[in-house]
Formats: C-alpha cells, sequence, structure tokens
C-alpha cells in the first residue's frame, strides 16, 4: 500500500468524498486533523499527535502557509509512521516553482464524481448512466437518490463555484460564456 512508503496526497473537487474515504481507512486507529479548525491547527503545530496511531489525515492542509515545507519536514524526520494522508479540495500543486520540494516523497491521487463503471455494481448498465444524469455523480446527491435534493445540492454548487470564479477573476462568470446555469 502507498500509504506505508510515502505520504499520499488525495485531491479533488469539494463533496467528492475524500475526507470520508481517509477517514474510513483506518477507522479506530487513525487521528484527523481539519485545518478548517482553530483547534486542529494548533494542534498540528504542537505537532501533538499520537505516534502509535495507523494514520494522520491531514485535511485541507494547503491552507495553511508553507504547508510543503512542513510535511517535507515531518516526513523526512519521522518518516511515515503513523502513515502520512493530505487532503484537499484545491490542487495540491507539489510542482510549483518556490519553496521545499516533496519530489520523491509522495503519491499523489485524484478523486472525482461517481462514474458509470462504479454505479453499475449497484445497477444496470443503462439503468447506471440514467442514475448519474439524473442525480449527477456526487455521493451525496446520487445516494439521496431525491431530484428535489439533487437540484437543490447543484444550485447551492453553481452559485459557490459563480461566486469563486468571479472573485478570481474579478468579472461575473457568465460574461466569458452566456451560459443558462449563468444568468
Amino acid at each position: 500500500m502507498d500509504l506505508d512508503r510515502k505520504i499520499v496526497l488525495l485531491s479533488g473537487p469539494r463533496q467528492v468524498g475524500k475526507t470520508t474515504l481517509a477517514r474510513e481507512l483506518y477507522p479506530d486507529t487513525s487521528e484527523y486533523f481539519n485545518m478548517d479548525s482553530a483547534e486542529h491547527r494548533l494542534l498540528v503545530q504542537k505537532q501533538a499527535w499520537r505516534r502509535d496511531c495507523d494514520l494522520i489525515i491531514f485535511d485541507e492542509l494547503h491552507k495553511v502557509r508553507k504547508w510543503k515545507s512542513w510535511i517535507k519536514g515531518i516526513y523526512d524526520t519521522e518518516g511515515v509512521r503513523p502513515r502520512l494522508l493530505v487532503t484537499g479540495s484545491a490542487r495540491l500543486d507539489v510542482y510549483r516553482k518556490g519553496g521545499d520540494s516533496l519530489a520523491g516523497r509522495f503519491y499523489s491521487y485524484r478523486l472525482h464524481p461517481l462514474s458509470v463503471a462504479e454505479v453499475k455494481g449497484k445497477y444496470a448498465a443503462d439503468t447506471a448512466l440514467e442514475q448519474i444524469m439524473r442525480f449527477g455523480g456526487f455521493p451525496e446527491p446520487f445516494l439521496k437518490g431525491s431530484e428535489e435534493e439533487a437540484k437543490r445540492w447543484r444550485r447551492s454548487h453553481v452559485d459557490r463555484t459563480r461566486e469563486t470564479v468571479d472573485r478570481h477573476v474579478g468579472k461575473p462568470l457568465y460574461s466569458f460564456c452566456g451560459h443558462p446555469l449563468f444568468p
């Protein structure tokens, strides 16, 4: 298993299931730290995690300034016991110029929404495609199986995506594409 040899970086869109997957790997013998929590950030800064557990999960670690240097230092001084898993909804850009390199110290994975191939285990192939088209491939609306809930989920995420793009680009997204989803 890759976690036994190197740091594992798990990225993917928000709400795709990264944290759920990470926490299911070693549910009884892992420690979880979310960088959106001030309490967790303080514990991580103090490196106050159990060394006898199987897995340490650093959720959204990319939000911490100089996170690559920090995790590199942990890996170089302590190795991968306990195993180290870093998750993030942003691309965990380890190749970016500047700062310390994680080269040779990690394996990277990107988690995507559910695919027809994955859903075929539960449904026949044609029904699997229909379910993905109806509810989308993100776990929450798909598993709820409600068109109303799927619409609410999509509206919520489209609004957040639009606000994020508008903030970063400085122009409303619809001015670029004119798509009916972005009136």
